[in-house]
């Protein structure tokens, strides 16, 4: 009886393990074997830390492919980067792509979208990674980027110079070469950072005047609508996965604030976090958020969770930033 009891105390500690380390986190950080900024990847509870790469570079921005075996990444000489494999990083130099900034895997997993230039202009581009052809230009426009797609990967939405005016708009990416750009932005503001909802029915965004103070605003059913007038300048809005909230970034004279309000722009609150001011941040699901925070002297990831309020670091020392979360299958 004893034997089965144990056996059985064994098996729901293993699941209860499996669910609570499910996910994956890849980092950026300078606490590895050079000193550059180096792809990490660590457990969601901040254990398990890996050194993936090891270049004479500085490593940014790190995602996932959707089956998380693979991250594709920029560093600071401007040039894209596939790991493969990530079980075989540490004896693998990363694979050029192509020059270019801020990439990201289509939901396929085969392609990878970013920024590059062309004919002296910022483009978004996208390329096959694995049949070696030079990639095709998305975008149109003059200085197109901050793109976001959906989960799906059918919209695709960026902000691009229309008229004189910076505004977001979106594209069919089921057949971008024949549709028409559809302006989201219909103020004559910078609108930068836009963000599409998962069932891409509401895009968010922030725009800002002639005295670089953003306000967050927001596109349903084709209307356009400021959602923080009278705060103090906001940026980077993002919808969580279920649509019902935007979390989004509250500048001040001395820091940075991660804030939550609903799409209709109600029950604005700060969310408390640790380590300083706020830098990138994500959301896991609908009730935690991954961000990394800090000074100009220390750069920390941490997670917390906007229903209890608790933030905990889960990595920390000197510079670590660029947090990406993979789900795990």
């Amino acid at each position: 009886m004893r034997k089965l009891v144990f056996a059985l105390s064994a098996l729901i500690a293993l699941q209860l393990g499996n669910i609570a380390y499910a996910g994956k986190i890849a980092y950026c950080s300078n606490n590895g074997t050079n000193g550059f900024l180096q792809v990490f990847i660590m457990n969601e509870d901040g254990s398990g830390k890996t050194q993936l790469t090891r270049m004479d570079e500085n490593c940014m921005r790190p995602e996932w492919s959707p089956d998380g075996k693979q991250i594709v990444f920029y560093t600071d000489r401007g040039r894209v980067y596939l790991i493969r494999d990530i079980s075989k990083a540490a004896n693998t130099e990363p694979y050029y792509l192509w020059n270019g900034y801020y990439p990201s895997f289509l939901p396929g997993g085969e392609e990878v979208i970013f920024n590059n230039e062309v004919d002296d202009v910022l483009s978004i581009l996208v390329i096959d990674t694995l049949a070696g052809s030079e990639p095709m230009q998305l975008s149109e426009a003059g200085y197109s980027n901050m793109q976001d797609l959906t989960p799906e990967g059918d919209k695709l939405v960026y902000s691009t110079f229309i008229n004189g005016t910076k505004a977001v708009v979106m594209i069919d990416m089921e057949n971008p070469d024949n549709s028409s750009v559809e302006i989201i932005s219909s103020n004559k503001e910078a609108n930068l950072e836009p963000d599409i909802s998962t069932d891409g029915k509401m895009v968010t965004y922030a725009s800002f005047d002639d005295n670089l103070k953003g306000t967050i605003r927001i596109n349903k059913n084709g209307s356009e609508t400021a959602l923080t007038k009278g705060m103090p300048s906001t940026n980077v809005p993002r919808f969580s996965p279920d649509g019902k909230l935007i979390a989004f970034a509250v500048i001040s004279s001395s820091d940075v604030a991660l804030y939550l309000m609903d799409t209709d722009g109600n029950g604005k609150r700060e969310v408390s976090i640790r380590g300083g001011s706020l830098g990138t941040f994500e959301w896991i699901d609908n009730s935690r958020i991954l961000y990394d925070a800090g000074s100009e002297t220390k750069l920390s990831v941490g997670i917390v969770d906007i229903s209890s309020g608790n933030s905990t670091i889960i990595a920390e020392g000197d510079f670590n930033l660029h947090p990406a979360y993979w789900k795990g299958n």
